[in-house]
C-alpha cells in the first residue's frame, strides 16, 4: 500500500435493489423489455429483496461487487497498470472513514493500483510468473 499510486475501495450496497424499479423502467423506455416483462420482473424480484434478510442482501451484493472488482483488475493491465487486492484493513472503519453509511455500504476489498515497478517489492523478476497453489489443491474436480 505504501507504493501504490492509488487505492480503490470496493463496497457492497446492501440496498442496491432500491434502484431496480428505475433500472427496469429505463430498460422498458429503451425498448429492451416490454411493459409486461418489466412488471413481471418487478412483481417477482422486488418483493423478494424488500423482505430479504440483511445477511442475504449483503451476500447477494458481495457477488456483484466481487465480479466488478475482478473485471477492474483484469482490465487494468491492458492500460499498463498493475493491481493487487488488499484485505488488510479494519472493515468496521472503512465506510465511515470515507463518509459512507456503514449500515448500507460494506467493504469487500481494497485494490491497490499503479504502474508496475521495474522490480517487485521482494526483489523478484516480474517477468517470472508468481507461485500459486495448484488447481488440485484449491478445488475438487468431480
Amino acid at each position: 500500500m505504501d507504493t501504490a499510486s492509488a487505492m480503490i475501495m470496493i463496497f457492497v450496497d446492501t440496498k442496491s435493489y432500491e434502484s431496480y424499479r428505475e433500472l427496469w423502467q429505463q430498460a422498458y423506455e429503451n425498448g429492451q423489455v416490454t411493459a409486461a416483462k418489466r412488471d413481471e420482473i418487478l412483481k417477482t424480484f422486488y418483493p423478494f429483496y424488500e423482505t430479504a434478510t440483511p445477511e442475504f442482501l449483503h451476500n447477494d451484493a458481495t457477488v456483484d461487487a466481487s465480479l466488478a472488482a475482478m473485471q477492474f483488475m483484469l482490465a487494468a493491465p491492458v492500460h499498463g497498470y498493475a493491481t493487487n487486492p488488499i484485505g488488510g484493513y479494519d472493515p468496521s472503519k472503512a465506510a465511515t472513514t470515507l463518509g459512507l453509511d456503514s449500515e448500507r455500504y460494506v467493504p469487500v476489498m481494497g485494490i491497490a493500483i499503479g504502474k508496475p515497478a521495474v522490480e517487485g517489492n521482494l526483489g523478484e523478476d516480474l517477468s517470472v510468473k508468481s507461485i500459486r497453489y495448484s488447481a488440485e489443491k484449491v478445488a475438487e474436480f468431480i
